[in-house]
């Protein structure tokens, strides 16, 4: 829009506030999502968990922001991002405090819903604001910085986290960080506006008369094979190496190499020091070198499936400097498909992107949710009998690598963005 884009100018400053707010949020999302790997197993301890209702307790977040991914479009355009993103981060805020007092699990999983419902609006949200607030040729810039910047949030997740749970427990922890949670979420209310001063409403509905209806998008969506190419390549991608960052990787370093929780803490910190290099390299190799989309995405989900091969394998795992070069590797590969996102919006209608988005966003949540508690099931219930070690979660991190590799073969079969 060219009109909000002429108040930010004017005012520079506000806007990159706006940014640094928005991030804000995102890392707190991305905290909460992946928090469940380093206190695993005193989870498990204190609740008296099976691997099965641990993988359903991490996927109580993820069901929670998936379901939320349906209506929260019309929110984001009828209440806009300000008032929704500061109710959702508000509740997110309290279910992190629920979470911290559960006894049992039910209580949890009360708690872990209502961060993932409060965590929802933190990325669609911020992409709302970025279309008030700059100019559209900043777009693809913005989104790879703010998944770069919001991977903080998951490196918080690994190391620090592992050193706060051991000083404090992890339920003075989550206490904390849903306080501090809270916080941001007031400041965002006060600091943050919908519009750059100066934008008006005749301006900033200029576009008004190009849109779509409802059941025309829906109806274009649902009928395009991109859309569900996509929505399949997403489901995997992120499905499964949020099942891996967010909590497998934790129990099989731990439990399976014996690693403590600091050590199995460093080396999650190496897997989201590959996302945090490799979202704006991804982006940069996608808009400068290779040209495609399409091709990128490939590139990167087949990376992926290599590297949950090799955590199938368990190659390797008696040197940690080959361990610490695989998890980058996972964390690297993986946030190239983020390049799924510019892809569909490049081939899909204009007037028609926030749907576009918002339909890919669900069926990449949808997927964090399947493949934490599916994965359970298969160290619960797949196993080789007798087997210990590394050897018990084998079957998870395969199922990972089989859907991964018919993911990326379906992509192959999609339409490549136009060529800029």
């Amino acid at each position: 829009m060219v009109t909000s884009t002429q108040g930010s100018f004017r005012r520079p400053g506000r806007r990159w506030l706006v940014f640094a707010l928005c991030a804000a949020l995102f890392m707190c999302s991305q905290f909460f999502r992946v928090s469940g790997a380093v206190i695993a197993p005193q989870l498990q301890s204190d609740l008296g968990l099976d691997p099965e209702q641990l993988g359903f307790l991490g996927a109580c977040f993820f069901y929670a922001f998936a379901t939320a991914q349906i209506p929260l479009a019309l929110y984001l355009d009828r209440l806009g991002a300000r008032v929704t993103m500061t109710g959702l981060s508000l509740l997110g805020g309290v279910g992190a405090v629920v979470f911290s007092m559960a006894d049992t699990m039910t209580g949890a999983a009360v708690g872990r819903l209502l961060i993932g419902l409060g965590m929802a609006g933190n990325l669609m949200g911020p992409m709302k604001l970025f279309t008030n607030w700059f100019s559209p040729r900043e777009f693809a810039t913005l989104s790879g910085l703010i998944f770069s910047i919001g991977t903080m949030g998951n490196m918080m997740a690994a190391t620090p986290l592992a050193l706060m749970a051991d000083a404090l427990g992890w339920r003075w922890a989550f206490r904390a960080i849903g306080l501090a949670t809270v916080l941001i979420a007031l400041i965002f209310w006060w600091l943050v506006r919908e519009h750059p001063e100066g934008a008006s409403q005749t301006e900033l509905k200029a576009d008004a008369g190009s849109t779509m209806s409802t059941m025309q998008c829906i109806k274009t969506l649902l009928s395009n094979r991109n859309y569900w190419f996509a929505s399949w390549g997403t489901f995997c991608r992120y499905g499964t190496f949020v099942a891996i960052q967010g909590l497998w990787a934790g129990p099989y370093l731990i439990e399976g190499l014996g690693y403590s929780n600091v050590q199995a803490g460093n080396l999650l910190v190496l897997l989201n020091l590959g996302l945090i290099i490799g979202s704006p390299l991804g982006g940069w190799l996608s808009d400068r070198v290779l040209n495609t989309r399409k091709w990128m995405a490939v590139i990167g989900m087949a990376a992926l499936c290599l590297a949950e091969l090799w955590l199938t394998m368990g190659w390797g795992t008696s040197s940690e400097m080959i361990l610490g070069t695989g998890f980058f590797a996972v964390g690297l590969s993986a946030s190239w498909g983020n390049i799924i996102y510019a892809h569909i919006k490049e081939v899909m209608p204009s007037q028609m992107t926030g749907m576009a988005l918002t339909g890919v966003n669900f069926f990449t949540m949808a997927g964090g949710g399947f493949f934490l508690q599916f994965m359970g099931t298969a160290v619960q219930s797949f196993a080789p009998e007798g087997a210990t070690g590394i050897a018990v979660y084998a079957p998870a991190f395969g199922m990972a690598f089989g859907a991964m590799a018919l993911a990326t073969l379906l992509y192959l079969f999609s339409q490549d963005a136009p060529r800029r």
